[in-house]
Formats: C-alpha cells, sequence, structure tokens
C-alpha cells in the first residue's frame, strides 16, 4: 500500500470520528502540518504513530491496510456499526420491531466512543480472545465453565447469585435496559476491541422481571466471556434457540445461577417441612432463593441431567400461576433497584465532556434523553455551572470545517 492510500484512509478515520487535523496533532504530539502532509502521503507514519491514532478514532489497525478495503468511502457505515452486527448476526428471532430501539443503540454506541475519544479515555485494546476454551458448546462443558466463573469469581457454589446486574459492572460490562417490543427478543450483546463489552436487556419482561432478568443477564455474560469475536447475538427468554452459541449460553446461565449443588440441600431442606413432595410452592420458593423464575427452576429441576422432576409431572406443574404461589407461600419476587438506562460510565462521562466546554446544554440533554429542565438539575445537584458549554458545538462545527 502506497502512502497516499494510507493518507486517505488516516483522513477518512478522522473526519468520521468528527477530529480537526489540530486535535489529532496533539494527541499524537505532532505539529498540525505534520498530520496534513500524513493524509496527503507526503510524509511517512511510524507504527507507534499509527497504533496511538487507531486507538484514538476507534479503528482497528488493519483498517488502515486491509486490502480489501481499498474502496472504503465516507458514507453512514461504521466498521463496528452495531445495527450491522445485529442485523447480520441475528439468527434466532425477527427483531425487525425494535428496529428503532437498535438504531438508538447503535447511536449511544457511536456516543460512547466520540466521549471516551473527547476525553482521551480510550484504554488499551481489549482482548476478543474467549475468557474460556470451550472445545464444544455441551451441556458437560457449560456446567464446568459456570463452576469454574463462580470461583474465579469467588462465589461459591453453595450461595446463590441474586443480583447478575453487579456481576456484570464489576466486570467492566456496561449494562443498560430499555423497553422492547419484540416478544421473543430478551437481549443483545456486543463487542469492540476498542470500547469493550456493551449488553442490551429487555426492561419489560412483565410482573416478574427482577427474576427474569437475572436469568438473561447470565445468558448475556456467557457471550461476554467466550463470544467475543461473535458480535450481536440475541437471547430470547422463551427458550427457543437455534444457534449452538444460544443453547450453550443457556446451559450456562442454568448452572451458574442454579448449581444442583446448592438446590438439593436447600429442597430437602424444604422436603423435610412438607409431605415429602415437590409441589409447585416448594418450586416457587426455590426459583426466589436463586433470583429466578418459577419456569426456569422449574425447567432446571426438570433436566434429565438432573432429574430432581418427573417428566410425568412437569406439565401439571408447568400450569401453576407465579402470582397465585406467591400468594399461597407469603413471598413476593423482590424489586430490582438497577434498571438503568444507560450505564453509569457513561452517565459521568455526558457530564464531564459538558464541564470541559466539549457539549452544550442542549446537547448534554439530547444524550442523556432529558429534558433541558431535568438537564438544569442533574448540572446543579452536581455543582456544574449552567453556562459551561454553551458555544462548545459551534466551535467544534468550525473546527471541523477549518481541517
Amino acid at each position: 500500500m502506497n502512502y497516499a492510500e494510507l493518507g486517505r484512509r488516516i483522513r477518512f478515520a478522522r473526519e468520521e470520528a468528527l477530529l480537526s487535523q489540530d486535535a489529532v496533532a496533539q494527541h499524537l504530539e505532532l505539529p498540525r502540518s505534520a498530520v496534513s502532509l500524513i493524509e496527503s502521503g507526503k510524509r511517512k507514519v511510524d507504527s507507534l504513530e499509527l497504533e496511538r491514532f487507531s486507538r484514538l478514532v476507534g479503528k482497528s489497525i488493519l483498517f488502515f491496510f486491509d486490502e480489501e478495503s481499498r474502496a472504503v468511502e465516507a458514507s453512514n457505515f461504521e466498521e463496528d456499526d452495531p445495527t450491522q452486527i445485529l442485523f447480520s448476526a441475528n439468527q434466532v428471532v425477527d427483531i425487525s420491531p425494535d428496529k428503532e430501539q437498535i438504531e438508538r443503540f447503535r447511536q449511544f454506541y457511536r456516543n460512547f466512543g466520540d466521549l471516551a475519544r473527547k476525553l482521551n479515555r480510550m484504554s488499551e485494546p481489549y482482548s476478543s480472545e474467549p475468557l474460556y476454551n470451550v472445545f464444544k458448546p455441551t451441556p458437560a462443558a457449560a456446567k464446568w465453565m459456570a463452576a469454574q466463573e463462580r470461583a474465579r469469581l469467588g462465589i461459591p457454589l453453595s450461595s446463590p447469585i441474586r443480583n447478575m446486574w453487579d456481576v456484570l459492572e464489576n466486570e467492566g460490562v456496561r449494562v443498560m435496559a430499555w423497553n422492547l417490543v419484540t416478544p421473543k427478543l430478551g437481549g443483545c450483546f456486543i463487542f469492540s476491541p476498542f470500547l469493550g463489552s456493551f449488553i442490551l436487556v429487555k426492561r419489560n419482561l412483565g410482573d416478574y422481571s427482577a427474576n427474569m432478568l437475572n436469568f438473561v443477564l447470565a445468558h448475556e455474560y456467557c457471550h461476554h466471556l467466550i463470544h467475543r469475536q461473535q458480535k450481536g447475538i440475541t437471547s430470547d427468554p422463551s427458550g427457543n434457540y437455534r444457534r449452538p452459541e444460544e443453547y450453550f449460553a443457556q446451559w450456562f446461565a442454568a448452572n451458574l445461577l442454579m448449581p444442583e449443588e446448592a438446590i438439593v440441600p436447600r429442597l430437602t431442606s424444604y422436603l423435610e417441612k412438607s409431605d415429602g413432595d415437590i409441589n409447585a410452592e416448594i418450586v416457587m420458593h426455590l426459583a426466589l432463593d436463586f433470583g429466578v423464575s418459577y419456569k426456569a427452576m422449574l425447567y432446571r429441576m426438570g433436566d434429565k441431567r438432573i432429574g430432581l422432576i418427573e417428566k410425568s409431572v412437569l406439565p401439571k406443574l408447568s400450569k401453576e400461576k407465579p402470582k397465585q404461589l406467591l400468594a399461597k407461600i407469603g413471598r413476593s419476587v423482590p424489586r430490582l433497584e438497577k434498571f438503568s438506562q444507560f450505564p453509569n460510565e457513561y452517565r459521568e462521562m455526558v457530564f464531564d465532556a459538558y464541564r470541559s466546554g466539549y457539549l452544550s446544554l442542549s446537547k448534554l440533554a439530547e444524550l442523556l434523553e432529558i429534558t433541558l429542565e431535568e438537564a438544569k438539575n442533574e448540572l446543579q445537584s452536581r455543582d456544574i455551572p449552567i453556562n459551561l458549554g454553551i458555544n462548545s458545538e459551534l466551535e467544534l462545527l468550525s473546527d471541523i470545517e477549518n481541517a
């Protein structure tokens, strides 16, 4: 590849990231004239400069050298565009009813990257290698991996995991919950070597959403652990999976949240207080103990690899209504406190960008999807002067036009 083509790609990446030549020069610690010469193909760019530039604009090094990318044109396609990834990778359900929400997710993803670049918070590239090497996606492999992950996290097999949201956030996964209308879409996962893992889950899962959401999060967590190179995988809470990755994630979630070693002792305790038969009330108790839905616990106990409930009994127990069972046993599904629309990290970057003068008040409100009045209240609660950043967007546009 000649310097002219490399320079053209560098300029394309810079303009797509809405960065001026001055901003790039400052980041690379070069004169602006040097950046101009690089983009025109009149100056060689060394490997260190290109690596730092690629992190700045959120592109892979391969983007600048891949021979198949010679015809890259300035268009609305983005290398890691979640819309493209989700619709091309999805083979589970038709998610077209949520096209607007997926487009909104794409825009959030771009905003997140833009803020990280503006605030110089692009970390070293995340590894795309799976945390666990699973030779074949079998139930046995899922059980092994779930046990390994519990050990890595320091969670004993006997301890329930009632809040997967906290587990994911502690592991650096950005989680958000939005209303989705596609019946069989429970969540989706996206990974970027430059931004890391993002999980969008369904907020409106019904009356028992806290426990249903816990299972969906565990399912998506499996994708974070081993499917980083397979982006845009969707989760179906009804259990209708077609892809091997989806079956495996389902088995992993069941073993992670409901280890057989933990179910049996608790089941024994409940049986000692009853007539010795497993009934719907006991299944409901166990579901609440482990932070999952009644249906998830029922099918876990009826799994032929565990065999705690006879197959012939499952149809009868599956007809029971969770709401009525909760009334019988005098318990309720705990409220899930975390139902964040955006990750805390994103919110903090928005306010930091405003404080630094990169955003106007209206842009801040737009990025957080709140009203101007709500934005003002947020700023006041953080002791941030409201007169900052008023002209920043005009200045940014000026920089782009003069670049």
